[in-house]
């Protein structure tokens, strides 16, 4: 009964997860815009700032960069395998047995994992970028003011 329940849901198949891969990737790339600009604007004012306000600037929405960069491959393997359910599911309920009954779904399914490494690895290359340069920033600062 809870099984009958659960694969209800399941086999939705993998176009919502796909919705919010694409949601996130749209939210990363004006984070990372964002940021660029933000880095910019320091660098020219640099001294005017405090060292405590150049770090609240600088870190602020990195938060965003490295929780998509850790979570969007385990979003991208739930709708692989959402998809695989799906491509059972539906072998299950034809009477034809064989390889392209199944091959449709499953390839699909795979888009789903290929899309989260396509949101996670430029996140967590852009988050470590920003961190290393707050980094070399704040020590340039407290370089220059000792």
């Amino acid at each position: 009964m809870l099984v009958e329940k659960l694969l209800g849901v399941a086999i939705i198949g993998v176009d919502p997860v796909l919705w919010i891969l694409l949601f996130m990737s749209v939210i990363s790339f004006g984070v990372i815009m964002e940021r660029a600009l933000v880095f910019g604007y320091v660098k020219k004012r640099v001294h005017e700032l405090s060292m405590i306000e150049v770090r609240i600037l600088l870190e602020k929405r990195l938060g965003v960069l490295a929780t998509f960069g850790n979570n969007a491959p385990f979003i991208g393997l739930f709708g692989t395998v959402l998809g695989i359910i799906n491509a059972f599911h539906t072998l299950s309920r034809g009477s034809e047995f064989g390889v392209n009954a199944v091959m449709g779904g499953i390839s699909e399914a795979l888009v789903a994992t290929a899309t989260g490494l396509f949101v996670a690895i430029p996140s967590v290359i852009a988050y470590n970028y920003f961190v290393r340069k707050i980094k070399m920033i704040l020590l340039d600062m407290g370089a220059k003011a000792s």
